[in-house]
């Protein structure tokens, strides 16, 4: 008996000896391999946005085993400064999805790995809006991939138009005088963004291009009529002056909350919206003597001497027509590529339609200098310190 014990336990010893080989055998040497991190820095901040970014994360996590990407939350207003100072510390993300007129600027400090040639195997020319391609290019280089894009353009509460019997207005003149039918003490007729910085900037220039205003002579008597435009809906109390200190998101939740009756805004802010119940339209920004709107959306950009193979990994992925159909579906906002289709019965139809015509910042002359200075502009006139005619002299100067 006892030797049958020492048979059973011998075994024992050897069948598990001969599992514990075949597990080892088993795990594949891809799976082993520890994953490289990759760091996206961004500044979304909508839920929409963020559950959006999120997906695309997880799925190129899932797509591959060689990376693990994650992403960061870095203010919008703090983005640009965060960045240079990671660039001086040497503390770069791998990649950033960063504003695209702020893009320009970075390339020339040379933040950004030139990627033309892998760009140009993604056909990145052929099927991508040509402006957003100008906004990711320096001479014939190209260094990043275009992510989305967007316009502003007017929304307005539907049932506060339809008890005053108002029909969206398409003009200047039609603007003013709705505003002036729909404010009341608690609801502004409009608002938008009038905040320091490319937000504002972003808001305030579509309606000096509006006045025919060439944009490389911005400064000029169209300039002067825009500001005159918008500081009458102030004085006025049609636009509440709070404006200068409202981000283009507080601008939506202002609208959301039944404080703005039509807002400029872009739409990134529909989600919001949508979540809160309220009936809403979406028409074109009204003009003065032109429709015109400017260009807006990311890029993705990969930081130089960071983990490039890896960034590059996952540009491909996103590159992919139902990976970023899917992420600006979700955004709500438009898709970089000119051949994404998207659905008829959607509010994002308007600001497509105006993507045909809209302006590239970072094709006006001194637009780093301008865009800080347009918001100041409406600042000096909400503090009196200025006249329409004398700000609009000093974006001239400062150019």
């Amino acid at each position: 008996m006892k030797r049958l014990y020492i048979w059973i336990g011998l075994a024992v010893t050897l069948l598990a000896g001969m599992l514990a080989g075949c597990r080892g055998g088993n795990v594949s040497p891809e799976k082993e391999k520890k994953r490289e991190k990759i760091e996206i820095w961004t500044y979304f901040e909508t839920d929409a946005q963020c559950s959006a970014l999120d997906k695309v994360i997880r799925g190129f996590n899932r797509s591959q085993n060689s990376y693990e990407a994650s992403w960061k939350y870095v203010p919008m207003t703090e983005f640009t400064k965060k960045l240079s100072m990671a660039y001086t510390e040497k503390a770069l993300p791998d990649l950033a999805i960063i504003d695209n007129p702020d893009m320009s600027a970075f390339i020339k400090m040379g933040l950004f790995e030139d990627i033309t040639g892998f760009l140009k195997k993604l056909g990145v020319k052929k099927d991508y809006y040509p402006s957003l391609v100008e906004t990711v290019s320096y001479g014939s280089h190209m260094y990043g991939l275009p992510m989305n894009c967007n316009n502003a353009a007017l929304i307005y509460n539907k049932k506060m138009l339809e008890e005053k019997n108002i029909e969206p207005p398409e003009s200047w003149e039609e603007l003013e005088q709705a505003a002036a039918a729909l404010s009341t003490e608690s609801c502004s007729g409009f608002l938008m963004s009038a905040v320091e910085g490319e937000q504002g900037a972003f808001q305030i220039l579509p309606w000096i291009l509006s006045t025919g205003e060439n944009a490389s002579e911005i400064g000029g008597e169209g300039t002067e009529k825009a500001l005159a435009f918008l500081k009458r809906m102030i004085d006025n109390n049609y636009m509440a002056g709070d404006c200068i200190n409202m981000s283009q998101n507080d601008v939506g939740r202002v609208f959301a909350e039944g404080g703005a009756a039509m807002m400029e805004n872009g739409p990134w802010v529909l989600p919001m919206l949508d979540e809160e119940g309220i009936e809403y339209g979406v028409s074109p920004l009204p003009a003065d003597k032109i429709s015109s709107v400017i260009v807006g959306g990311e890029n993705l950009g990969i930081l130089k001497g960071k983990n490039v193979e890896g960034a590059k990994k996952f540009l491909e992925y996103y590159n992919q027509d139902q990976v970023m159909q899917a992420f600006c579906q979700e955004a709500q906002i438009l898709p970089a590529k000119m051949n994404i289709e998207i659905p008829e019965d959607t509010n994002l139809k308007v600001f497509k339609e105006q993507m045909a015509g809209a302006v590239v910042r970072s094709s006006i002359p001194s637009w780093n200098v301008l865009s800080k200075q347009l918001s100041q502009s409406v600042y000096q006139m909400v503090a009196e310190q200025k006249s329409p005619k004398e700000a609009a002299f000093m974006l001239d100067v400062q150019k």
